[in-house]
């Protein structure tokens, strides 16, 4: 019914019906009000649909005109006096509803918030888009700033790299060094950054910029080659106060645009408006649900970590390294010799190295390679997409970047930090089919299928919507050239760019829940160890797992079919697994909720089909079940996903969390922590998660709310309010809710339990006779159940 007054008020607004729009909203509000009077939960539920459908405009899209915004402000604004007026016992208002009826606060808030959100953004998108198109940096040629852009990123990448012993601790290290906010900013005062934040903001600002770039100068970008010797006068980003402020403004923009993405999709509320001191109109957005977006942000260190974690640990060819840069430095050398003409910019054409010689090389690319396909499930890997294999794009990626380690290794033979023309040859411009052509005499990869794989990597200059710097590195300059820096190429998250193939392309993935249930049941079957680097397992004490398929037709004549059915103790666990993959943008994050909805209320459903098709249920499954069904007490429901994004929440008495979360309970119940010393890597064991010594339900139920998985981050991240640069009195001053890491959440939480370590001994195992209760609880003696088994002796 709700989803039919969107659809008339949507049309009503294409056809400038302003009072048939009116209607439909208030008529909407009417009806989420008889919801809260009925006792329905009620969570911005009508800015949430206005937002999704559409019915609220973004105000910094590229559509949106001064037309939008007057009738979407009128509308609202229309809409809240007449609720107003209807809260207002002096007003009389019989004519337009029943008397007695009041409309809701939170309904009039969330009106409220459409309001200042539409107000609020369309004055900076105006603001901020007029300085784009002022400021001299952006009116130099496009060929020029784009250049500059990619220069200017490079150079600092090479700068952090030069300095990196700055920035971590000399003794050992964590892998979270870089991720740390502790880098004072300059346009605020006693705000703090950390290194990767910081060159994401350069990242998305740039990114900003080069949509921004596209989509003026795309479609006539004409220019059939570029060459390399191309007048580079323009071309400083240093010393250049114009440059500087044009990257000002885009970051201005990226913080904007994020915080209305946040607002969209159900992130951020408006917390206040007001006025400063010198008259500038405050808007401050804090955190809608704050448990929500704590899990997103925790997800997201915990992906950064367990990257990191991985690259310490990766022994496989730290004693090749010397050797592969060795040969990479003769690929550079070889790479400046075919130099003919003195190029401000490197030119490749002729350069064809040796195969084996440039495999060898590709090595230095290869960690990366490991670490993705050791954190992503091989469905996704050795999927095809629209004619692609995902495996030949890492592959591609190897080629790539390490044609960009050449490059960069080729440039610090030729800069000179004194002459910032130098710099540009940091860089190169590159014909799409010099490195289709080699990528496929590299790799035996036919032509045209090489061709297809480079094109996948490359920013398009046009019909670029989908298109970013952060999955396509290789930027358009030309129409048969692209950039190429090892800047670009190096930050590129594999991870989130298999995804992007998926979401670009619609790929179904419905198939990997399939494999993602066998291997789930698989690693709950093959028991328990010590560590990561423990390879023995041992039987799971107090813990059963069902390994029948368990499908029938329940209770309210529907079939039904369980994922996973575990007996830990005396408690019933019933687990749907959802397989989603990682989000990387909130549109998607939010998409792929519905997944997450969908576990929740099967999961109720099988709760109720536990009590009344108890005798069906009993017969299939393979483990012993008592004759009477589990009281409701004694059944813990959990919707498992295979990505970090919901751990920890719960909803409806579910419990949400990741597969790897919830295995390493079961699995691995030790907390190892990584570190990496000037010469070797460590693993420490630094506590044990089953108190007693074996896995309880009540423990486990505390578990899925504070898994050791989260605990360094959910005991050291921060929240603050992150402030949008504000340029002069033509700007909003805007405010959003963030949460950012203060401190080393790996040396925090390894110090607090070694302090706790310290104050208390445990006795885990104390002495168990023969006849005594076994430990693990399972209501057997100890030498009936697990004596001589290894767990207790």
């Amino acid at each position: 019914m709700k989803m039919e007054n969107v659809e008339k008020f949507n049309e009503a607004y294409i056809n400038d019906d302003l009072k048939k729009c009116e209607f439909e909203l208030f008529f909407l509000m009417l009806m989420y009000n008889t919801d809260i009077r009925d006792g329905k939960e009620y969570d911005h539920d009508l800015k949430h649909i206005l937002f999704k459908t559409n019915c609220i405009r973004n105000p910094i899209g590229m559509k949106y005109t001064d037309r939008d915004y007057e009738k979407t402000k009128q509308i609202l604004g229309d809409v809240l006096n007449i609720a107003n007026a209807i809260n207002d016992a002096k007003v009389d208002t019989r004519d337009i509803i029943q008397e007695g009826i009041t409309i809701d606060k939170r309904i009039i808030k969330d009106v409220l918030d459409m309001a200042a959100y539409t107000e609020c953004f369309y004055k900076m998108n105006s603001v901020n888009s007029a300085r784009m198109d002022e400021c001299d940096a952006g009116k130099i040629p496009f060929i020029e700033q784009l250049i500059s852009l990619v220069v200017f990123n490079q150079d600092q990448t090479r700068l952090v790299k030069e300095n990196y012993m700055d920035f971590i601790n000399q003794d050992y290290q964590t892998g979270m060094e870089l991720s740390i906010a502790n880098r004072p900013v300059e346009h605020y005062e006693n705000l703090e950054v950390s290194v990767s934040d910081n060159f994401e903001s350069i990242l998305e600002s740039m990114n900003e910029i080069i949509h921004y770039l596209y989509y003026r100068f795309g479609e006539n970008l004409k220019v059939q080659i570029v060459n390399t010797d191309i007048q580079l006068k323009r071309v400083h980003p240093y010393e250049n106060a114009d440059f500087e402020k044009y990257l000002y403004i885009a970051s201005q923009r990226f913080l904007i645009c994020r915080i209305e993405e946040g607002i969209r999709y159900g992130y951020y509320e408006l917390g206040y408006v007001d006025k400063s001191q010198e008259g500038i109109r405050e808007y401050a957005f804090s955190l809608e649900n704050d448990e929500k977006y704590k899990a997103r942000r925790m997800g997201v260190l915990r992906r950064e970590y367990q990257v990191r974690n991985h690259t310490l640990l990766d022994y496989r060819n730290q004693e090749d390294i010397p050797i592969i840069y060795e040969k990479l430095s003769i690929l550079s050398d070889e790479l400046i010799g075919i130099q003919t003409k003195e190029y401000a910019l490197f030119e490749f054409s002729k350069f064809h190295p040796d195969k084996a010689l440039f495999q060898e090389v590709e090595k230095v690319a290869e960690i990366k390679e490991r670490i993705v396909e050791s954190l992503t499930k091989d469905y996704y890997l050795d999927c095809n997409v629209k004619g692609i294999c995902i495996r030949d794009l890492l592959i591609t990626y190897k080629y790539l970047d390490t044609l960009s380690e050449v490059l960069y290794f080729a440039s610090l033979k030729c800069i000179d930090n004194k002459k910032q023309d130098t710099y540009f040859k940091e860089i190169s411009l590159v014909d799409i089919s010099y490195l289709s052509e080699e990528l496929s005499r590299m790799h035996d990869f036919e032509l045209e299928y090489a061709e297809k794989l480079i094109d996948r990597f490359i920013f398009h200059e046009k019909k670029n919507r989908d298109d970013d710097i952060f999955s396509q590195p290789l930027l358009t300059i030309s129409k048969s050239q692209v950039i190429l820096s090892q800047a670009l190429l190096d930050q590129v998250n594999l991870d989130r760019f298999i995804e992007r193939q998926f979401i670009r392309y619609k790929k179904n993935v419905a198939e990997v829940g399939h494999i993602f249930e066998r291997k789930f049941i698989e690693k709950l079957k093959r028991g328990y160890s010590k560590g990561i680097i423990d390879f023995k397992y041992k039987e799971i004490p107090n813990f059963h797992v069902n390994t029948n398929k368990v499908k029938y037709e329940a209770f309210d004549g529907k079939e039904i079919e369980y994922d996973v059915i575990t007996v830990l103790g005396d408690y019933l666990i019933l687990t749907e697994l959802k397989a989603v993959m990682t989000s990387y943008d909130l549109n998607e994050l939010e998409k792929r909720k519905e997944n997450v909805k969908e576990a929740i209320e099967q999961l109720n459903r099988r709760k109720k089909s536990v009590s009344y098709d108890w005798n069906i249920f009993k017969k299939l499954v393979s483990i012993d079940l008592p004759d009477e069904p589990y009281d409701e007490n004694h059944i813990i429901l959990i919707a498992c996903t295979d990505t970090y994004d919901y751990t920890p929440l719960k909803k409806d008495d579910v419990f949400i969390t990741d597969d790897s979360s919830y295995l390493k309970y079961f699995t691995n119940p030790y907390l190892d922590v990584v570190t990496a010393y000037p010469e070797s890597a460590s693993i420490r064991n630094v506590k044990s998660i089953w108190r007693n010594g074996y896995p309880e339900a009540k423990e486990f139920m505390e578990y899925l709310m504070n898994p050791v998985t989260i605990f360094p981050f959910a005991n050291t991240i921060k929240k603050i309010y992150i402030p949008v640069p504000v340029m002069d009195e033509k700007d909003c001053a805007i405010f959003c809710e963030e949460y950012i890491l203060p401190e080393d959440p790996i040396v925090t939480s390894m110090s607090e339990i070694e302090k706790k370590q310290k104050k208390t001994v445990i006795n885990h195992f104390k002495k168990i006779y023969p006849n005594d209760l076994c430990p693990c609880g399972s209501g057997k003696k100890f030498k009936k159940c697990h004596r001589g088994k290894g767990i207790y002796d």
